[in-house]
Protein backbone atom coordinates (compact mmCIF):
# COMPACT_ATOMS: atom_id res chain seq x y z
CA UNK A 1 0.00 0.00 0.00
CA UNK A 2 2.79 2.53 0.72
CA UNK A 3 4.63 2.19 -2.32
CA UNK A 4 0.98 2.79 -4.46
CA UNK A 5 0.41 5.69 -2.04
CA UNK A 6 3.52 7.73 -3.17
CA UNK A 7 2.79 6.98 -6.92
CA UNK A 8 0.28 10.04 -6.40
CA UNK A 9 2.18 13.25 -7.73
CA UNK A 10 -0.09 14.86 -4.70
CA UNK A 11 1.09 12.82 -1.74
CA UNK A 12 4.83 12.52 -2.14
CA UNK A 13 5.90 12.23 1.01
CA UNK A 14 8.64 15.33 2.42
CA UNK A 15 12.15 15.09 2.46
CA UNK A 16 12.91 13.01 -0.79
CA UNK A 17 15.24 13.69 -3.38
CA UNK A 18 14.22 14.29 -7.04
CA UNK A 19 15.79 11.19 -8.06
CA UNK A 20 14.03 9.21 -6.05
CA UNK A 21 9.88 10.69 -6.46
CA UNK A 22 10.88 9.91 -10.72
CA UNK A 23 11.96 6.67 -9.77
CA UNK A 24 8.94 5.98 -7.38
CA UNK A 25 6.41 7.83 -9.94
CA UNK A 26 7.77 4.92 -12.54
CA UNK A 27 6.77 1.95 -10.03
CA UNK A 28 9.81 0.94 -8.55
CA UNK A 29 10.04 -0.57 -4.78
CA UNK A 30 10.90 1.61 -2.20
CA UNK A 31 13.03 0.13 -0.41
CA UNK A 32 15.58 -1.27 -3.52
CA UNK A 33 15.59 2.58 -4.34
CA UNK A 34 16.71 3.90 -1.09
CA UNK A 35 19.59 1.23 -0.64
CA UNK A 36 20.56 2.10 -4.36
CA UNK A 37 20.84 5.77 -4.20
CA UNK A 38 21.91 5.27 -0.47
CA UNK A 39 25.15 3.90 -1.79
CA UNK A 40 25.52 6.09 -4.57
CA UNK A 41 25.33 8.49 -2.43
CA UNK A 42 27.99 7.62 0.47
CA UNK A 43 30.46 6.65 -2.29
CA UNK A 44 29.86 10.00 -4.16
CA UNK A 45 30.53 12.23 -0.61
CA UNK A 46 33.74 9.94 -0.49
CA UNK A 47 35.01 10.84 -3.80
CA UNK A 48 34.08 14.58 -4.09
CA UNK A 49 36.79 14.56 -0.85
CA UNK A 50 38.79 12.63 -1.88
CA UNK A 51 39.42 13.03 -6.12
CA UNK A 52 37.09 16.38 -6.47
CA UNK A 53 33.51 17.29 -7.47
CA UNK A 54 34.18 16.66 -11.02
CA UNK A 55 35.77 13.05 -10.90
CA UNK A 56 32.50 12.08 -8.59
CA UNK A 57 30.14 13.64 -10.66
CA UNK A 58 31.55 11.54 -13.57
CA UNK A 59 31.76 8.21 -11.65
CA UNK A 60 28.11 9.01 -10.19
CA UNK A 61 27.10 9.40 -13.49
CA UNK A 62 28.51 6.19 -15.20
CA UNK A 63 26.91 4.31 -11.89
CA UNK A 64 23.46 5.42 -12.20
CA UNK A 65 23.59 4.29 -16.15
CA UNK A 66 24.81 0.69 -15.01
CA UNK A 67 22.17 0.75 -12.55
CA UNK A 68 19.46 1.71 -15.13
CA UNK A 69 18.52 -2.02 -16.14
CA UNK A 70 17.80 -2.96 -12.66
CA UNK A 71 15.97 -0.49 -11.56
CA UNK A 72 14.02 -0.83 -14.53
CA UNK A 73 13.91 -4.39 -13.60
CA UNK A 74 12.45 -3.75 -10.29
CA UNK A 75 9.84 -1.29 -11.61
CA UNK A 76 8.33 -3.73 -13.97
CA UNK A 77 8.01 -6.69 -11.52
CA UNK A 78 6.99 -4.50 -8.57
CA UNK A 79 4.54 -1.72 -10.42
CA UNK A 80 1.14 -1.63 -10.73
CA UNK A 81 -0.83 -1.57 -14.06
CA UNK A 82 -0.65 2.53 -14.34
CA UNK A 83 3.41 2.46 -13.16
CA UNK A 84 4.32 0.18 -15.63
CA UNK A 85 3.00 2.20 -18.42
CA UNK A 86 4.37 5.55 -17.26
CA UNK A 87 7.67 3.49 -17.25
CA UNK A 88 7.10 2.59 -20.87
CA UNK A 89 6.04 5.98 -22.21
CA UNK A 90 9.57 7.23 -20.34
CA UNK A 91 11.86 4.62 -21.54
CA UNK A 92 10.13 5.55 -25.01
CA UNK A 93 10.62 9.32 -25.29
CA UNK A 94 14.40 8.39 -23.85
CA UNK A 95 14.61 6.68 -26.46
CA UNK A 96 13.40 9.64 -28.85
CA UNK A 97 15.36 12.13 -27.77
CA UNK A 98 18.61 9.65 -28.12
CA UNK A 99 17.80 8.98 -31.78
CA UNK A 100 16.87 12.09 -32.34
CA UNK A 101 20.57 13.31 -30.97
CA UNK A 102 22.18 10.36 -33.15
CA UNK A 103 20.77 11.22 -36.12
CA UNK A 104 21.53 14.71 -35.63
CA UNK A 105 25.47 13.83 -34.76
CA UNK A 106 25.02 11.82 -38.50
CA UNK A 107 23.85 14.64 -40.49
CA UNK A 108 25.54 17.27 -39.01
CA UNK A 109 27.96 18.89 -41.58
CA UNK A 110 31.57 18.80 -40.40
CA UNK A 111 34.31 21.60 -41.65
CA UNK A 112 35.23 22.27 -44.30
CA UNK A 113 37.74 19.48 -45.82
CA UNK A 114 37.88 19.99 -49.99
CA UNK A 115 37.08 22.71 -52.70
CA UNK A 116 36.03 21.35 -55.95
CA UNK A 117 35.56 23.11 -59.30
CA UNK A 118 33.04 21.20 -61.71
CA UNK A 119 31.20 23.55 -64.44
CA UNK A 120 30.32 21.62 -67.44
CA UNK A 121 33.40 19.65 -69.02
CA UNK A 122 34.59 17.36 -65.55
CA UNK A 123 35.93 17.50 -62.46
CA UNK A 124 39.31 19.89 -62.12
CA UNK A 125 37.38 22.94 -64.48
CA UNK A 126 35.32 25.44 -65.26
CA UNK A 127 34.42 26.00 -69.14
CA UNK A 128 32.94 29.85 -69.16
CA UNK A 129 31.12 30.50 -72.66
CA UNK A 130 29.96 33.88 -71.08
CA UNK A 131 31.30 37.38 -72.68
CA UNK A 132 30.27 39.43 -70.05
CA UNK A 133 31.20 38.66 -65.93
CA UNK A 134 30.59 35.83 -64.62
CA UNK A 135 30.91 34.29 -61.05
CA UNK A 136 32.68 31.46 -60.44
CA UNK A 137 30.62 28.94 -57.82
CA UNK A 138 33.22 25.92 -56.43
CA UNK A 139 31.47 23.40 -53.98
CA UNK A 140 32.44 23.29 -50.74
CA UNK A 141 32.37 19.60 -49.22
CA UNK A 142 33.34 17.93 -45.83
CA UNK A 143 34.93 15.19 -45.31
CA UNK A 144 31.73 13.15 -45.78
CA UNK A 145 31.42 14.53 -49.37
CA UNK A 146 28.30 16.75 -47.98
CA UNK A 147 27.89 20.13 -49.63
CA UNK A 148 28.54 23.26 -47.67
CA UNK A 149 27.76 26.81 -48.26
CA UNK A 150 30.61 27.92 -50.88
CA UNK A 151 30.34 31.84 -49.45
CA UNK A 152 33.97 33.13 -47.93
CA UNK A 153 36.10 31.44 -50.67
CA UNK A 154 38.22 33.66 -52.29
CA UNK A 155 39.94 33.55 -55.70
CA UNK A 156 43.08 34.87 -57.36
CA UNK A 157 44.45 34.13 -60.97
CA UNK A 158 47.47 31.91 -60.81
CA UNK A 159 49.19 31.02 -64.48
CA UNK A 160 47.78 31.10 -68.02
CA UNK A 161 45.83 33.13 -70.38
CA UNK A 162 45.87 36.99 -68.91
CA UNK A 163 41.76 36.55 -67.43
CA UNK A 164 40.32 39.16 -64.61
CA UNK A 165 40.10 37.45 -61.91
CA UNK A 166 38.21 39.23 -58.61
CA UNK A 167 39.08 38.10 -55.21
CA UNK A 168 34.87 36.97 -54.71
CA UNK A 169 35.44 35.13 -57.98
CA UNK A 170 34.24 37.15 -60.50
CA UNK A 171 35.58 36.10 -63.84
CA UNK A 172 35.41 38.22 -67.38
CA UNK A 173 36.86 35.94 -70.88
CA UNK A 174 37.71 38.28 -73.32
CA UNK A 175 39.35 35.66 -75.79
CA UNK A 176 39.80 31.86 -76.54
CA UNK A 177 41.97 30.76 -73.65
CA UNK A 178 43.14 28.60 -70.53
CA UNK A 179 44.34 29.75 -67.10
CA UNK A 180 44.56 28.70 -63.88
CA UNK A 181 42.58 30.25 -60.90
CA UNK A 182 43.89 29.78 -57.10
CA UNK A 183 40.83 29.53 -54.15
CA UNK A 184 41.42 29.12 -50.98
CA UNK A 185 38.90 28.90 -47.54
CA UNK A 186 40.31 28.79 -44.19
CA UNK A 187 43.40 26.10 -43.98
CA UNK A 188 42.06 24.41 -47.43
CA UNK A 189 43.01 25.84 -51.06
CA UNK A 190 42.65 24.28 -54.42
CA UNK A 191 44.44 25.28 -58.12
CA UNK A 192 41.41 24.55 -61.15
CA UNK A 193 41.56 25.39 -64.94
CA UNK A 194 39.22 27.87 -66.34
CA UNK A 195 38.43 27.07 -69.87
CA UNK A 196 37.76 30.42 -71.61
CA UNK A 197 35.43 29.50 -74.77
CA UNK A 198 33.01 32.74 -74.99
CA UNK A 199 30.22 32.21 -77.44
CA UNK A 200 29.28 35.08 -79.66
CA UNK A 201 26.26 33.59 -81.13
CA UNK A 202 23.84 30.55 -81.53
CA UNK A 203 22.57 29.48 -84.45
CA UNK A 204 19.78 27.23 -84.67
CA UNK A 205 16.86 25.82 -86.33
CA UNK A 206 13.74 27.42 -86.65
CA UNK A 207 11.99 24.36 -85.76
CA UNK A 208 12.23 20.54 -84.47
CA UNK A 209 9.86 18.46 -86.61
CA UNK A 210 9.08 15.05 -85.59
CA UNK A 211 6.56 12.13 -86.39
CA UNK A 212 4.76 10.65 -83.44
CA UNK A 213 6.99 7.49 -82.68
CA UNK A 214 9.97 9.09 -83.66
CA UNK A 215 13.43 8.45 -81.62
CA UNK A 216 15.43 11.15 -79.86
CA UNK A 217 17.38 13.73 -81.81
CA UNK A 218 20.26 16.04 -80.83
CA UNK A 219 18.94 19.87 -80.26
CA UNK A 220 19.77 21.65 -83.51
CA UNK A 221 22.21 24.46 -82.76
CA UNK A 222 25.66 25.09 -83.24
CA UNK A 223 27.95 27.69 -80.80
CA UNK A 224 29.90 29.93 -82.67
CA UNK A 225 33.02 31.76 -81.08
CA UNK A 226 35.81 34.24 -82.25
CA UNK A 227 36.50 34.51 -86.08
CA UNK A 228 32.98 32.06 -86.35
CA UNK A 229 34.61 29.23 -84.95
CA UNK A 230 32.56 26.47 -83.33
CA UNK A 231 32.79 25.95 -79.70
CA UNK A 232 32.25 22.59 -78.42
CA UNK A 233 32.85 22.86 -74.56
CA UNK A 234 29.44 24.49 -73.68
CA UNK A 235 28.41 25.22 -70.38
CA UNK A 236 24.52 26.41 -70.36
CA UNK A 237 21.07 25.35 -70.27
CA UNK A 238 17.68 23.53 -72.31
CA UNK A 239 14.27 23.23 -71.11
CA UNK A 240 10.87 22.68 -73.21
CA UNK A 241 7.58 24.58 -72.24
CA UNK A 242 5.22 21.95 -72.52
CA UNK A 243 6.90 18.34 -71.62
CA UNK A 244 3.18 16.60 -72.16
CA UNK A 245 4.26 17.01 -76.43
CA UNK A 246 8.23 16.88 -75.82
CA UNK A 247 11.06 16.04 -73.52
CA UNK A 248 14.70 16.58 -72.81
CA UNK A 249 17.37 13.93 -72.16
CA UNK A 250 21.15 15.88 -72.00
CA UNK A 251 21.30 17.44 -75.14
CA UNK A 252 18.55 15.20 -77.08
CA UNK A 253 14.69 16.09 -77.43
CA UNK A 254 12.37 13.08 -77.96
CA UNK A 255 8.55 13.18 -79.20
CA UNK A 256 5.90 12.23 -76.39
CA UNK A 257 2.64 13.44 -77.92
CA UNK A 258 1.31 15.46 -81.32
CA UNK A 259 1.28 18.83 -80.71
CA UNK A 260 3.31 22.35 -80.37
CA UNK A 261 5.58 23.36 -77.80
CA UNK A 262 9.07 24.91 -78.10
CA UNK A 263 12.42 25.00 -76.65
CA UNK A 264 14.70 27.42 -75.37
CA UNK A 265 18.44 26.95 -74.92
CA UNK A 266 21.02 29.18 -73.29
CA UNK A 267 25.11 28.95 -73.71
CA UNK A 268 26.51 32.01 -71.65
CA UNK A 269 25.03 35.30 -72.42
CA UNK A 270 23.35 34.00 -75.75
CA UNK A 271 19.43 32.36 -75.79
CA UNK A 272 17.83 30.72 -78.67
CA UNK A 273 14.42 29.67 -79.01
CA UNK A 274 12.83 26.78 -81.17
CA UNK A 275 9.33 25.63 -82.50
CA UNK A 276 9.20 21.85 -82.01
CA UNK A 277 6.40 20.09 -83.54
CA UNK A 278 5.26 16.57 -83.24
CA UNK A 279 3.34 15.20 -86.27
CA UNK A 280 0.47 13.37 -86.37
CA UNK A 281 0.69 10.25 -89.01
CA UNK A 282 -1.74 9.80 -91.32
CA UNK A 283 -2.84 8.10 -94.81
CA UNK A 284 -3.93 11.03 -96.84
CA UNK A 285 -4.23 15.41 -96.40
CA UNK A 286 -7.64 15.00 -97.54
CA UNK A 287 -10.90 15.14 -95.37
CA UNK A 288 -9.05 16.00 -92.60
CA UNK A 289 -10.69 16.98 -89.02
CA UNK A 290 -10.57 20.80 -87.69
CA UNK A 291 -8.31 19.31 -84.81
CA UNK A 292 -5.51 17.77 -87.10
CA UNK A 293 -3.30 20.68 -87.32
CA UNK A 294 -0.23 18.48 -87.42
CA UNK A 295 -0.10 16.15 -90.17
CA UNK A 296 2.15 13.92 -91.56
CA UNK A 297 2.78 11.28 -94.51
CA UNK A 298 5.45 8.84 -95.16
CA UNK A 299 7.21 9.07 -98.42
CA UNK A 300 9.19 6.30 -100.36
CA UNK A 301 10.62 7.09 -103.74
CA UNK A 302 12.46 4.68 -105.99
CA UNK A 303 14.89 6.13 -109.10
CA UNK A 304 11.55 7.31 -111.78
CA UNK A 305 9.14 7.40 -109.26
CA UNK A 306 6.61 10.06 -108.93
CA UNK A 307 4.19 10.62 -106.21
CA UNK A 308 1.05 13.14 -106.30
CA UNK A 309 -1.37 14.11 -103.21
CA UNK A 310 -4.24 16.47 -103.17
CA UNK A 311 -3.44 19.60 -100.34
CA UNK A 312 -5.64 21.05 -97.74
CA UNK A 313 -7.20 24.23 -98.66
CA UNK A 314 -5.63 27.19 -96.19
CA UNK A 315 -2.71 28.71 -95.38
CA UNK A 316 0.04 25.95 -94.43
CA UNK A 317 3.57 25.52 -94.17
CA UNK A 318 4.91 22.20 -96.57
CA UNK A 319 7.99 20.28 -94.96
CA UNK A 320 9.77 17.58 -96.24
CA UNK A 321 12.13 15.60 -93.83
CA UNK A 322 14.74 13.26 -94.69
CA UNK A 323 14.62 10.35 -92.83
CA UNK A 324 18.81 10.06 -92.80
CA UNK A 325 20.25 13.47 -92.01
CA UNK A 326 22.07 14.66 -95.24
CA UNK A 327 19.84 13.00 -97.74
CA UNK A 328 18.76 14.99 -100.37
CA UNK A 329 14.97 15.81 -100.73
CA UNK A 330 13.04 15.16 -103.90
CA UNK A 331 11.55 17.47 -106.55
CA UNK A 332 8.80 19.19 -105.16
CA UNK A 333 6.22 21.22 -107.35
CA UNK A 334 2.66 22.44 -106.47
CA UNK A 335 -0.59 22.50 -109.16
CA UNK A 336 -3.18 24.17 -108.46
CA UNK A 337 -4.30 27.53 -107.12
CA UNK A 338 -1.38 27.90 -104.59
CA UNK A 339 1.42 30.18 -104.02
CA UNK A 340 4.35 29.26 -101.83
CA UNK A 341 6.89 31.70 -100.33
CA UNK A 342 10.67 30.94 -98.48
CA UNK A 343 8.62 32.59 -94.96
CA UNK A 344 5.35 33.92 -93.52
CA UNK A 345 6.61 37.73 -93.89
CA UNK A 346 6.72 38.33 -90.20
CA UNK A 347 10.42 36.50 -89.45
CA UNK A 348 13.32 34.76 -91.43
CA UNK A 349 13.66 31.02 -90.36
CA UNK A 350 16.68 28.84 -90.34
CA UNK A 351 16.11 25.31 -91.51
CA UNK A 352 18.27 22.80 -92.25
CA UNK A 353 19.79 22.43 -96.15
CA UNK A 354 18.25 18.88 -96.26
CA UNK A 355 14.77 20.08 -95.77
CA UNK A 356 12.54 21.82 -98.11
CA UNK A 357 9.97 24.16 -96.07
CA UNK A 358 7.50 26.59 -98.13
CA UNK A 359 4.90 28.80 -96.64
CA UNK A 360 2.05 28.08 -98.86
CA UNK A 361 -1.72 29.48 -99.51
CA UNK A 362 -4.02 26.84 -101.02
CA UNK A 363 -6.59 28.63 -103.16
CA UNK A 364 -10.30 27.43 -102.85
CA UNK A 365 -9.86 25.56 -105.81
CA UNK A 366 -7.59 23.20 -104.30
CA UNK A 367 -3.97 22.23 -105.45
CA UNK A 368 -1.29 19.18 -105.20
CA UNK A 369 1.71 18.54 -104.47
CA UNK A 370 4.08 16.39 -106.59
CA UNK A 371 7.20 14.66 -105.42
CA UNK A 372 9.84 13.22 -107.71
CA UNK A 373 12.41 11.23 -108.02
CA UNK A 374 15.09 11.35 -110.90
CA UNK A 375 17.39 8.53 -112.32
CA UNK A 376 20.26 9.92 -111.17
CA UNK A 377 21.21 10.14 -107.00
CA UNK A 378 20.37 7.92 -104.54
CA UNK A 379 18.66 4.56 -104.92
CA UNK A 380 15.77 5.42 -102.57
CA UNK A 381 14.65 8.67 -101.43
CA UNK A 382 12.79 7.89 -97.96
CA UNK A 383 11.42 10.61 -95.46
CA UNK A 384 8.59 12.20 -94.74
CA UNK A 385 6.24 15.25 -96.18
CA UNK A 386 4.60 16.85 -93.01
CA UNK A 387 1.72 19.72 -92.85
CA UNK A 388 1.72 22.78 -90.58
CA UNK A 389 -1.98 23.84 -91.08
CA UNK A 390 -1.39 27.61 -89.99
CA UNK A 391 -5.03 29.36 -90.99
CA UNK A 392 -8.23 27.10 -92.45
CA UNK A 393 -10.91 28.33 -94.43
Amino acid sequence: MTRRLYADRDLWPAGRSLSERVLLALGADPVFIEAVLGDLAEEYAARSERDGVGVARLWYAREALRSAPHVVRNAIRYGSPRERARLAMSLAALAMVVTVALVAMLVRDGPPARLVADGGAGEGGIVVNNIGPVTLELRVLDKAGRVLKSSGVRYRWEAGAPITVSPMGVVKCTHHGDATVHASLGDIATSFEIWCRPVLEVRASSWIDFVAGDTARHLPFEALGVEGRPITQLRGAASVWDTSVARLVGSSIYPRAVGQTSVDVTVGDKEVHMSVFVHESVRSFEGLRSDQRLVAMPVRLAQGDTVQWALPKGVLWLKYLPRRPGDAPPTITLDGTASCTTGNGMRVYRVSPDVYAAYCTVGSAGASVKLAHGMMGAAVVDGTLAIERVGMP
